[in-house]
Order: C-alpha cells, then structure tokens, then sequence
C-alpha cells in the first residue's frame, strides 16, 4: 500500500505547489508551472511503478495539473494566453531534449560516475520522445479548444468544474492515445499496447476529477483581488 499512500501524498503536495505558484506568481507562476511541469512530466514517464497490481509510469499527475494550470489561464486570462502557454510547455520540452542530448555526446573524464546515470534518463528512444511531444502539443490544444467552446455554453463561475472537466477528459484521451500508439504500437503486442492507454487514461482522469476543487481556490484567490498587484508589474 506504500504507492497508493505515498501517490495520494504526491498528488496534494502536486496541487498545492500549483496553487501556491500562482498565489505568489499570479499568471507567470502559471505559465512557469506548465513549463517546468512538462519536462519534469517527460522524466517521470520513465519510471514505472505498481498500483493496485496495475503497472503505470510515472507523470500522470504531474500532466494533469498542467491540464489544470491551462485551464486556469484559459478561464481567467483567455484562450490566446492559454494557447503561448501551451506552445511555452512544447518548446521548454523541446529545448531539454536537444540540450541533454548535446551534454551526452561529450565524451566523458575517466573520474566521471554520472554519465551512465545521465544516459538512463536523457537518452530517452526516439519513439518515446516523439510521442511524447506529439502527443502533448496537440492535447494541449485541444483542451484549450473545447474549453473556449463549452466556456460559450457554461461560463459562470460555478460551471467551471464543467469546462475543465469536459475539455480535459476529452482531450486527454487524444492525448493518451496518440502517445501509446507513437510510442509502443509495433513493439508490443496489441493487448499490451492497449492494457497501457487504458490504465494511463484512467489513472489521468482519476487526477482530473480530484484537481478541480484546486482550480476552484486559483479562481477565488483572483476573483477576490489577491492576484490583481501580482498581475499588475505587466502593466
């Protein structure tokens, strides 16, 4: 039960820094969330864990609270904001690949003990990366797509658990999807490939359904004035 205990913990710990951020941030703290939480998200798939006898990677939550931080700036700072935070998410992924790649080549002194370590982590197979990006950048547009669209029929401030939960679980199932087939489709047997969108897919919405009431506290801190003097220095 050590996982499922110790996931519970990562998953608040997770959530509470993402508010936090913004809280001390305002929408930069946001936008530095989505950057930083998608190359930490692309390290973490890495590492596969078990829960509840289910074999899962890592990131999970760490991608759903960027889903979360987009919808955010979508709901209070507009779908243009959103979509520059999401391509912000993209290139940081995008620079950390190109960057890591470049550092292994060196060739490394005889007194070096991290270079093996280095190549574990960052010389990640092209597949997996591939997916990864693809995945991610076309996700993330599509949930800040069908947020805007359901946003025209449920805009107040109490249907927001509709939009974020309409525009991220139908997103993230393109998202998911497009990862697993890019990434392991041809290398593993069908039912495999299929067992590993499934148990990634619930484990992201499980993530989702527990993060809106964090967007809910994001929502109230602005609508009562403790982000207007963070947001302000832009002005």
């Amino acid at each position: 039960m050590f996982n499922e205990l110790f996931g519970v913990l990562t998953f608040l710990v997770t959530f509470i820094l993402l508010v936090l951020m913004y809280r001390l941030f305002g929408k930069h703290g946001l936008i530095a969330w989505i950057a930083i939480g998608t190359v930490i998200a692309n390290i973490q798939v890495i590492k596969t864990i078990d829960l509840f006898s289910i074999s899962a990677t890592l990131g999970n939550v760490m991608f759903a609270s960027i889903y979360l931080a987009t919808d955010i700036l979508n709901d209070i700072y507009g779908r243009r904001l959103a979509k520059r935070a999401v391509w912000l998410g993209f290139s940081s992924t995008l620079v950390m690949i190109i960057v890591m790649q470049m550092s292994l080549t060196f060739i490394p002194s005889p007194v070096d003990h991290t270079q093996h370590a280095l190549e574990t982590i960052f010389n990640v197979v092209p597949r997996i990366a591939l997916g990864s990006v693809i995945a991610y950048i076309i996700g993330q547009h599509l949930d800040v797509f069908l947020f805007s669209m359901i946003k025209r029929v449920f805009s107040s401030d109490r249907t927001f658990i509709v939009r974020a939960y309409g525009s991220t679980l139908l997103s993230n199932i393109v998202d998911t999807a497009l990862f697993v087939l890019i990434a392991f489709a041809g290398s593993m047997p069908a039912m495999a490939v299929f067992e590993i969108f499934i148990t990634t897919y619930l484990l992201k919405m499980i993530s989702t359904i527990f993060n809106v009431p964090f967007g809910y506290v994001a929502k109230s801190m602005y609508r009562k004035g403790k982000i207007d003097h963070i947001d302000a220095f832009d002005k």
